[in-house]
């Protein structure tokens, strides 16, 4: 259901981050089945997740920290333009990466003071916003996140639960 959220939760070992991790593509597991829309899917890579519109928020966030926030929202993805020599020598599209980020955080009312500054500049609170952000913009069916609050004060836990609502909300 797109408007669902599910915690799993249990002890440590119980194996918690081995079910996200074969649901995001980065294990395959020895038995069992995955469905996706009721029809049992097999995953050999993150790749084959994300292609399936499943989009992971690991809990050391991934984000790339010496890139602005943008490059972080489009990494792996980077939108390209024709280059001086046409498609031999194709250029990053920095200037609409920029605007397409800031529209998305907008959207998901996620304050930060410029699409240019370094992540390693954010707050631990903010990194998460960019993290769950980029996790949001690319899911098609279901975004997973790995202890979303960890390591967050009281007042950044409250921020990020409210973002994933809004994600929700978004669909």
């Amino acid at each position: 259901y797109h408007d669902e959220i599910v915690a799993v939760i249990g002890d440590n070992g119980a194996g918690k981050s081995t079910l996200i991790k074969s649901l995001s593509g980065a294990l395959q597991p020895d038995r069992g089945e995955i469905r996706l829309d009721g029809k049992p899917v097999r995953f050999r890579s993150p790749g084959d997740a994300r292609s399936a519109g499943i989009e992971t928020v690991y809990q050391d966030l991934a984000l790339a920290p010496s890139l602005d926030i943008a490059s972080n929202i489009f990494l792996g993805r980077e939108a390209r333009r024709r280059g001086p020599l046409g498609r031999a020598l194709r250029m990053l599209a920095k200037r609409m990466m920029r605007r397409e980020a800031a529209l998305h955080l907008q959207e998901l009312e996620i304050g930060v003071q410029s699409m240019s500054q370094p992540v390693e500049n954010l707050s631990g609170g903010q990194r998460q916003g960019v993290a769950v952000a980029r996790a949001a913009k690319w899911a098609q069916r279901v975004a997973i996140m790995d202890e979303p609050t960890a390591a967050l004060g009281v007042k950044e836990t409250r921020q990020v639960l409210d973002l994933i609502l809004r994600v929700r909300d978004r669909g």
